[in-house]
């Protein structure tokens, strides 16, 4: 792999490709806040003990992570519980249809959006939405409201998709360079905890044999005082330009585009090099989620299926944040990083994958029918989907943070997590659709799953093997930085000759 090290055509040492960065509108990069002008010693003497452990990158982290666990993974955990299928089938699609469109153009126009309203305030107006979600399931639980669900999907889509392009620009931008991999393995996590949540409530009416109980409409209003939290979480996000990393760099933010430049840039993102290489992982990053929900629906029982919904994020824990200690190696450059993680991430998921498909044959050729935990059958049969929910996570958080390798500044980070976030609605759509109309065996969206992974490995080797060596932001600081000490040691030259030549002439 020496032959990988060597940087890609047109490219400089500091990962400056042409063809893979975004060209800007206007150039904003030029007038961006350098972050090397930041004085840390002087920040910690004249800013409050309160205020600087607020405006820190893993305060702001945190935050975030609250906020994706109290929004998309209580998502994730009501989804688990059911709540849709006490409406009517039509209605339930409908809903599910109406979200995902709402979410993907969202994300498509979430960049211009964002970057002019700032990432906080589109946090705060994500936030807002939430709680309709679970209001909806609520009333429809209670008073059998079916239009609600619509009316929910609709406004959640919006809100949501809103709410995720500021959050895919934030946490892309604030981690330091050297702990990416782990800061985004702390948000990967929150945002898949929704499952532990959903199966700890399910287990609790499901733990006897045989048990088929429901889901209670007072259950959903914990789920809706969940949701409510993030909005408060999201008022106290720091702009982006006031957060101060833990290795006492700043986020650098380039000066404001108008809305027509920002417009422009949709298409000049969405057919940059970057998003087109990585179109069919975002497509496929997400698509597992349907398929192997399907599997364990199909031959689990409703308290092994409970059981596995309960256990499964423990060691989405241990997986993402393994993966965060590779991409975070020290003394290795990063694009090597980049091929490692994208290695383990493609041999974790092919083995589940292998492992899924032969035992999805097995139960063609013999139906084991609702497998329980006391079934010799279950450990076998339960850890492929119990892996998947931690291979799945692995590809999203290293997506993010290769994407996060190519940026400029912290808008470009805002552009890009829009483009692949929209990306990856389309994928979940497409997964929800194709496994409403599987009536049988799962066999199919598994190979579809494979074919997916298989066919997005060519174009990601192409982009992980441009990977610059270093984030550009990073690079474009310390050329700027570098510039201005140049100009200031010519001017204390001239200076200097200055007072020689006066003291010549007195002479």
């Amino acid at each position: 792999m020496a032959e990988l090290d060597a940087a890609p055509p047109n490219t400089r040492p500091g990962g400056n490709d042409d063809n893979l960065r975004i060209k800007e509108v206007g150039n904003p990069s030029h007038n961006a806040h350098n972050a090397d002008e930041f004085d840390m010693v002087a920040y910690q003497n004249e800013v409050p003990l309160w205020k600087r452990i607020h405006q820190h990158s893993l305060t702001q982290m945190l935050l975030m992570s609250v906020q994706a666990f109290c929004g998309p993974a209580m998502a994730d955990a009501i989804a688990g519980l059911g709540g849709g299928g006490l409406a009517t089938p039509q209605t339930s699609n409908i809903a599910t249809s109406i979200n995902y469109a709402c979410l993907a153009i969202t994300c498509l126009f979430g960049g211009p959006i964002v970057n002019r309203l700032g990432t906080k305030w589109a946090l705060v107006l994500g936030a807002m939405s939430f709680p309709i979600r679970g209001a909806s399931y609520y009333c429809n639980s209670k008073f059998g409201v079916q239009w609600f669900l619509i009316f929910g999907a609709f406004i959640t889509g919006t809100g949501s998709g809103c709410w995720y392009v500021a959050e895919s620009g934030t946490i892309m931008s604030i981690a330091p360079s050297g702990a990416r991999g782990k800061y985004l393995a702390l948000w990967i996590v929150a945002r898949n905890l929704g499952q532990l949540i959903g199966g700890a409530i399910n287990l609790s009416k499901n733990h006897k044999a045989g048990a088929t109980g429901g889901v209670t409409p007072d259950t959903y209003i914990a789920f809706l005082i969940i949701e409510s939290l993030a909005f408060p979480f999201a008022w106290l996000i720091s702009p982006l330009h006031n957060v101060v990393r833990s290795d006492g760099t700043k986020v650098r933010v380039s000066e404001k585009l108008s809305t027509k430049a920002e417009f422009k840039l949709i298409k000049i993102t969405m057919t940059s090099k970057l998003i087109l290489l990585s179109a069919l992982w975002a497509v496929w990053s997400f698509f597992y989620s349907g398929t192997w929900s399907t599997y364990l629906g199909t031959y689990f029982s409703t308290r092994s299926r409970a059981l596995s919904s309960l256990i499964s994020p423990f060691f989405c824990i241990i997986g993402c944040f393994g993966l965060g200690f590779i991409l975070d190696m020290k003394n290795v450059s990063q694009r090597r990083r980049a091929q490692l993680g994208l290695f383990t991430v493609l041999i974790l998921n092919m083995g589940v994958y292998i492992w899924t498909i032969v035992m999805q044959v097995k139960f063609n050729k013999h139906n084991p029918g609702k497998i329980d935990w006391v079934d010799k059958l279950y450990p076998s049969a339960f850890l492929p989907y119990f892996f998947v929910q931690t291979t799945g996570p692995l590809s999203q958080s290293y997506m993010y943070w290769l994407l996060s390798s190519f940026a400029t500044d912290a808008q470009a980070n805002v552009r890009n997590g829009a483009a692949f976030r929209c990306l990856e609605a389309v994928g979940q759509a497409i997964s929800y659709g194709m496994n409403t109309q599987i009536k049988t065996s799962p066999l199919i969206g598994f190979c579809v799953t494979f074919g997916l992974m298989a066919a997005a490995m060519g174009p990601m080797i192409l982009l992980v093997n441009s990977t610059p060596n270093e984030i550009p932001a990073d690079a474009l600081d310390k050329e700027e930085h570098e510039k201005e000490v140049q100009q200031l040691q010519q001017k204390d030259l001239a200076e200097k000759d200055e007072d020689v030549n006066y003291t010549v002439n007195r002479v």
